[in-house]
């Protein structure tokens, strides 16, 4: 059976290009089971367990869920902030262990001191650095982390390692995003892209050697029919989708840029349900604007509120540079260019399917902004997730809840 996407009274010709019905589609937990980014996430903490010494251990299994509840949503940043709770743990239960601010060095003395494996509830861990984010911070969850490990030293660990342990713990959060420096980020792509895109992507040597999880694990959500309307819907301009991501994408489509790395990761998900064909605004396309612009890559990045908006940009032009640069000039110069510029004297409807509540929040901060600008705007927020915890977040931001983005679609 045929099942139809809602898109509203389809109106005449006049009345539809009066009005933008937008769609902003998240991949993650929404488009895609992200089975590839949980087994790589369960597979780094191991990979460190191993290099400890321990046993393999399955009580991380589901802390990601917690983590991207509460909008810590890049798997970079959560397996940097759990080695981290792992080495601290360590401190403070052996007082006298030389810490070294290597990492290598760092996972060899515990390994060789024989120290037994350390409980670290991670779900636990996110909740707490969720609390200390501040609103400037939502980019980087990192910030708040080190402000409660330096907390948890504080307390739990002799004064005569606070330093060693500090710099260790400052070491491999700063460098959570820095494929270069961080070996949480390194071992975590080793896995997700297997080590031959590994290689392939960032022209270095792979730590060991390993398939792609993201290609043997990530399973469609999305329908091959509701695929086929949203496609159809699209190309009678009924609707205008833009896939909206935090994933790992190449840079905008049409851009050439050699300076930097650009793992296809977004690319991967999309081709699997079959979208490739409608824009998208992943990490690497606020990435490339962050790069042009000389600001910081990591202050574009959903949940920022450029991020939403270059979205917004692109689902109404099309076209992804366009959709970048419009948003960036109306964040810092207050002026509607582009395709914004298409908003005044026209309805904004945007409709925008995720599992987190942060990232919806920055969707519906940023259609304020427009009004003040004269745009017209209506948010619909559906919220796309079974975890309770999750769910509960969801509905305190607004959303209408749902289990799958199938049934939301209909809806």
């Amino acid at each position: 059976m045929r099942i139809d996407i809602r898109v509203g009274r389809k109106g005449t010709a006049a009345e539809k290009a009066l009005k933008h019905n937008l769609y902003l589609l998240d991949i993650d937990s929404v488009l895609i089971d992200p089975g590839g980014y949980r087994e790589s996430f369960s597979h780094t903490i191991n990979y460190f367990m191993r290099a400890m010494g321990w046993k393999d251990s399955n009580s991380h299994q589901s802390a990601a869920q917690v983590f991207e509840a509460h909008g810590i949503i890049n798997e970079w940043d959560m397996c940097a902030i759990c080695l981290s709770g792992l080495f601290v743990a360590v401190a403070g239960n052996i007082p006298d262990l030389p810490f070294s601010n290597s990492v290598l060095d760092a996972l060899n003395i515990v390994k060789t001191s024989g120290i037994p494996r350390q409980e670290v509830n991670f779900s636990q861990l996110a909740r707490e650095v969720a609390i200390d984010i501040k609103p400037s911070e939502t980019h980087l969850p990192a910030l708040a982390a080190s402000r409660v490990f330096d907390s948890i030293i504080r307390s739990t660990c002799d004064p005569k390692i606070h330093d060693p342990i500090r710099m260790l713990i400052d070491h491999i959060l700063s460098n959570a995003r820095d494929i270069e420096k961080s070996r949480t980020m390194s071992t975590f792509q080793n896995y997700a892209l297997g080590s031959a895109n590994f290689v392939k992507t960032y022209s270095m040597p792979s730590s060991f050697e390993t398939s792609s999880l993201i290609v043997e694990h990530d399973v469609p959500i999305l329908s091959s029919s509701n695929c086929e309307n949203l496609l159809f819907a699209s190309v009678k301009k009924e609707i205008r989708p833009v896939i909206f991501t935090a994933r790992p994408s190449l840079a905008p489509r049409g851009v050439h840029d050699e300076a930097h790395y650009y793992s296809p990761e977004a690319e991967l998900a999309v081709e699997l349900v079959g979208l490739e064909s409608i824009p998208m605004i992943g990490s690497g396309r606020t990435e490339w604007l962050a790069w042009e612009t000389g600001d910081d890559p990591n202050s574009f990045i959903k949940p920022a509120l450029i991020h939403a908006l270059a979205a917004i940009g692109t689902a109404i032009s099309e076209d992804e540079v366009s959709g970048l640069m419009a948003a960036d000039m109306f964040l810092k110069k207050g002026v509607l260019s582009g395709p914004l510029s298409d908003l005044v004297g026209k309805e904004l409807f945007v409709t925008v399917f995720e599992d987190s509540a942060r990232s919806i929040e920055s969707v519906s901060e940023v259609l304020v902004l427009l009004r003040e600008f004269g745009v017209e705007s209506a948010l619909c927020a559906k919220g796309i997730a079974v975890d309770h915890e999750k769910r509960r977040l969801l509905s305190a931001a607004g959303a209408t809840l749902f289990d799958d983005i199938n049934v939301a679609l209909t809806n």
